[in-house]
């Protein structure tokens, strides 16, 4: 049996811990742990990662997914716009410009076809994009399509996707149906370029960029002939010469509207203020129409229907074309 004193002391504990209870849980404040996994970049960041040498089938590849911690990015977003077939690097093209998402893209040269692997042929693509922004090496299809012939483009008409043979690419694609026709990539340099290997062309870096440089169809701006999407006007790099350009996203000018290059509408050409029309805003080029020499006629104040090329230096068939302008 114990003795007093020790029940007196067991005693004591009992009715200590039945008083104080359990002991409470520690405070917490609701603040998350950081995240330890891998961190995103921003849209002012321009990314370059390199992959492994694999060879893709355009028709038959199924997309990887991307692992944000490894160098192994070969795909897009829900685009189909699959990338990676030669080991070159891979950019993700920051947020902005267009409006374009990121995406991924392997990047060669279109002028010299000499940066793919064999069996490839470098394209021109929109990357996602509204624009031609970007180069994409992919796999030729087994019977290529030769200039002229009938082609498809896959995922969407500016994905550079298609069967064209090597240097070509698949244009004036219908959206709802992406059919179009296969057209020559140009040959040469962008310093140089030349499309005389295709007749009744001439060269036309698409959307303004030397990665897209497309032998278009040579056009008469008083007899449209573009196919839909197109409208006859010089070409950007090379304003002696009238080419079908693509119609831009964004709006197409009318006379005396604000331009840039090419937006304005068909019969238009964007010209300098100080030599275009009294009903341009000041500092800022805008649309003012070509008129015919034979039949003069000109819309603004004080404009007049001057010779659009130097005397005697007017292609053959082109000796009519005027320009409305101030004197």
């Amino acid at each position: 049996m114990a003795s007093q004193p020790c029940r007196r002391v067991f005693c004591t504990a009992l009715a200590c811990a039945l008083a104080c209870g359990p002991e409470p849980a520690a405070e917490t404040t609701g603040t998350k742990p950081a995240a330890t996994g891998p961190t995103s970049t921003t849209g002012d960041t321009t990314l370059v990662e390199t992959t492994s040498t694999t060879t893709a089938n355009p028709t038959t590849a199924s997309p990887t997914t991307a692992n944000p911690t490894t160098a192994n990015l070969t795909t897009t977003e829900d685009s189909g716009d699959s990338t990676g077939t030669t080991g070159k690097e891979f950019i993700i093209t920051p947020d902005g410009g267009h409006g374009c998402a990121n995406v991924a893209f392997s990047s060669c040269d279109p002028w010299s076809q000499k940066e793919c692997a064999p069996g490839e042929k470098c394209s021109p693509s929109s990357g996602g994009c509204d624009y031609l922004e970007v180069t994409r090496c992919d796999e030729l299809v087994r019977q290529p399509v030769p200039l002229g012939g009938a082609c498809t483009s896959e995922v969407g008409p500016l994905s550079g996707r298609n069967d064209c043979d090597i240097g070509a690419t698949c244009w004036f694609v219908d959206p709802d149906t992406l059919t179009g026709t296969c057209v020559s990539l140009c040959h040469g340099s962008p310093e140089a370029p030349d499309c005389t290997h295709a007749p009744g062309t001439t060269c036309v870096l698409v959307h303004d960029n030397q990665d897209a440089p497309l032998c278009l169809p040579t056009c008469d701006p008083f007899e449209p002939t573009c196919p839909v999407g197109h409208h006859c006007h010089p070409t950007p790099h090379a304003p002696e010469a009238f080419a079908c350009i693509p119609d831009t996203p964004a709006p197409i000018g009318a006379a005396f509207d604000p331009c840039s290059k090419t937006n304005c509408a068909a019969g238009l050409l964007c010209a300098e203020p100080e030599a275009a029309a009294v009903e341009c805003a000041p500092d800022t080029n805008c649309c003012t129409p070509l008129c015919d020499l034979d039949a003069p006629a000109c819309p603004g104040a004080g404009q007049t229907c001057l010779p659009y090329y130097p005397i005697n230096q007017a292609p053959a068939g082109l000796e009519n074309v005027g320009r409305c302008g101030l004197p």
